[in-house]
Order: structure tokens, then C-alpha cells, then sequence
């Protein structure tokens, strides 16, 4: 059984909070952390107060017979996280043996609409799954149910209607079925 969602409203404003330029020499980028060590990486960044986000999607294990069925959080991009920082916390971040290195973002507004709409995504009882990079697809905003407001491409398939969120810094994306109904395609 699936969490309440939390109020759209609520869920956008924290978001849109979260998601804004960075300002006095601070901008976003891209951390690329050592192998399991995206949660600790974030801990770091909670210590050093430095704004981040690192997307996460609920795994569970099917029970075996007289066990109980477990369930904890997993990356949805295994290996990266993004912050929000300048120079100097730049530096103290990479000091730690938790990363590998940043990937600097050429396009940040692009980042972060990306950001925003994953985040939505992530916030709701939807299940996201890894999906390749989808450079072609008809752009579309959700207008009804739970992902209502996001913006992403469409893909089909053989099994029906995906959308699609890019990550273009990362090459990659995360993609749930969604009903053809409940979306508007938008031009250009």
C-alpha cells in the first residue's frame, strides 16, 4: 500500500523554495559520489548548510516465505546528487572521500526545471523507474491526477503511455505510465 500524497500545493511551494539560482557566486552542480556513499554525501551537505537534492524512490523486496517484506530508499540516479554552492563549500565537499568530482552545469535554468518536475514526480505515489534519455517525444503537461502540472516528453510503448523526465546533465531520465486522457501537448 502506497503513502498518502502530500497537498500538490505544498509539495510545488517546498520545490519551488528549493529550486531557485543560486545567488552570491553559488551555483548548481552536479556531485558524482563514490560508490553507496549518496546518503552520506548529503549528510555533509546538510552539516555544511548548503542546499542539495538527492532524488530517491521506495525499493521493497518480496517476502519470502516467513519473512516479512522490507523496504527502504534507494538513489533514483545511483551515484549522483546536486547541490547548490560556491567556491569554498565546493572545495570542503570534495575534501571528504565521499565524491569522485562535480560536473559543473552549463545550462542551470534547464537544470532546474528539470529538477522541479522530478521532484513533483518523486513527491507523489507514482512509481518512477530509470529510463534512457529521450531526446525526441511530444512534450506534454499533465493536467489531471496525482503528476498534475509536470512537464515531460511522451513515449510509447507496446505496454501504453510513459512520461518521460529528462536529466540532460546526466544523460539519462525516469519515466512512469501515464493514461494519454490526462495530459495536453504542448507546441514548441
Amino acid at each position: 500500500m502506497t503513502e498518502p500524497a502530500e497537498d500538490q500545493d505544498e509539495v510545488r511551494t517546498r520545490a519551488e523554495a528549493l529550486f531557485r539560482p543560486g545567488t552570491d557566486g553559488r551555483v548548481w552542480l552536479v556531485l558524482h559520489a563514490r560508490p553507496r556513499r549518496e546518503k552520506k554525501a548529503v549528510g555533509l551537505c546538510a552539516d555544511l548548510e548548503v542546499p542539495h537534492y538527492l532524488p530517491l524512490r521506495r525499493k521493497t523486496h518480496p517476502r519470502r516465505k516467513g519473512q516479512r517484506q522490507y523496504s527502504f530508499d534507494v538513489p533514483l540516479f545511483p551515484g549522483y546528487l546536486f547541490v547548490c554552492c560556491g567556491r569554498e563549500e565546493r572545495f570542503r565537499l570534495l575534501q571528504s572521500d565521499l565524491l569522485v568530482r562535480t560536473m559543473e552545469v552549463v545550462d542551470q535554468a534547464q537544470l532546474l526545471e528539470e529538477l522541479l518536475n522530478i521532484y513533483l514526480a518523486a513527491s507523489q505515489p507514482v512509481d518512477l523507474t530509470l529510463y534512457p534519455q529521450l531526446k525526441r517525444g511530444r512534450r506534454v503537461r499533465v493536467t489531471a491526477g496525482p503528476l498534475r502540472g509536470i512537464v515531460g516528453r511522451i513515449s510509447e510503448r507496446r505496454q501504453g503511455l510513459r512520461l518521460v523526465l529528462n536529466v540532460t546533465m546526466l544523460g539519462t531520465a525516469v519515466a512512469t505510465e501515464i493514461d494519454m486522457d490526462s495530459v495536453a501537448l504542448l507546441t514548441s
